[in-house]
């Protein structure tokens, strides 16, 4: 495998670098602005015709638009995750609630059992005592 070189192109590109040893053609297709690519790509006569000056400034904006879309990712990814982490927080909050519902009406049956008897209850009769005759 050959070196990997940075190229800045004008536009998109078809490269033929010839045929393989099975006599199939080998072609390239390359995409307009800073591409990596193989050094025999970059030194293809072709490729350098449509090739402009690569500055320092194009490579770091070229690292700078990876980094880009790699973080562009990432926010998706995170995004995705914080929307699930919604629906899972409302759902757990709706659960409370039900369960919230169901302690408070145990506990209204729990202080009604636990309530003395409302009827009243007969007054103990008092034991007779013996008639002095």
């Amino acid at each position: 495998m050959s070196k990997q070189v940075q190229i800045l192109l004008s536009r998109p590109l078809t490269v033929n670098l010839g045929t393989d040893e099975h006599g199939r053609a080998i072609t390239v297709k390359l995409q307009a602005g800073l591409q990596s690519v193989e050094q025999e790509v970059a030194e293809n006569w072709f490729v350098k015709a449509h090739c402009q000056e690569l500055t320092q400034e194009d490579v770091e904006n070229g690292e700078l638009q990876k980094q880009v879309e790699q973080l562009q990712g990432d926010l998706k990814i995170l995004q995705e995750q914080s929307d699930e982490a919604t629906k899972t927080i409302e759902k757990l909050k709706g659960d409370v609630q039900e369960k919230d519902k169901e302690i408070s009406d145990l506990k209204i049956q729990l202080a009604k059992a636990q309530a003395p008897e409302s009827k009243p209850k007969e007054a103990p009769k008092a034991k007779e005592q013996p008639k002095e005759a």
